[in-house]
């Protein structure tokens, strides 16, 4: 910013501070007026720097991190809201999706549908139990939710998945 600018803005402030400044009617500084618009200057100077450069937000502690993932895993079961889980970890809801985000990668719903997906390729590859029953293992509504979000994370039906890792166990 422009200091001749600021100077311009900046003393008729420092002249409305100047009685202010005053001490028994004296005045304790001879050239208030300078000072207070340099003070000014300096203040419109770092407001516009802080304004250039926000502050980083800090991550998860690792602890903190493990704990989260801890919870949103057992979220499966429970259908724990991202508000509960911030509560348990004793942060705001905003704050810690914003901190999860910078310390993942990912929001609390994209981790939680991404281990949900990893799940169930972990029970689909077992052949143990039936597409709907790994649906209801892994927390999705009905069997046609979880081929809708099988298929937009790996591209492939559940039962396609399936057929494909069979093949590079057979290759192998």
């Amino acid at each position: 910013m422009n200091t001749a600018v600021l100077q311009q803005e900046s003393y008729p402030i420092a002249l409305a501070v100047q009685p202010m400044l005053q001490i028994n009617g004296c005045a304790v500084f001879r050239a208030q007026p300078q000072m207070g618009m340099a003070r000014c200057s300096e203040q419109a100077v770092r407001r516009e720097d802080e304004g250039a450069a926000p502050a980083q937000k800090a991550a998860l502690a690792p602890w903190l991190e493990r704990k989260a993932k801890q919870i949103l895993a057992s979220c499966f079961e429970e259908k724990l809201s991202i508000a509960q889980v911030a509560s348990r970890c004793s942060l705001s809801r905003s704050h810690f999706s914003r901190a999860f985000k910078k310390a993942t990668g990912m929001s609390p719903q994209e981790w939680m549908h991404k281990s949900r997906i990893e799940r169930a390729q972990h029970l689909i590859t077992e052949r143990s139990l039936s597409m709907c029953e790994v649906a209801f293992e892994c927390g999705f509504a009905d069997q046609a939710h979880f081929t809708r979000a099988f298929r937009k994370h790996a591209g492939l039906s559940p039962k396609q998945w399936q057929r494909s890792q069979c093949s590079h166990v057979d290759v192998l």
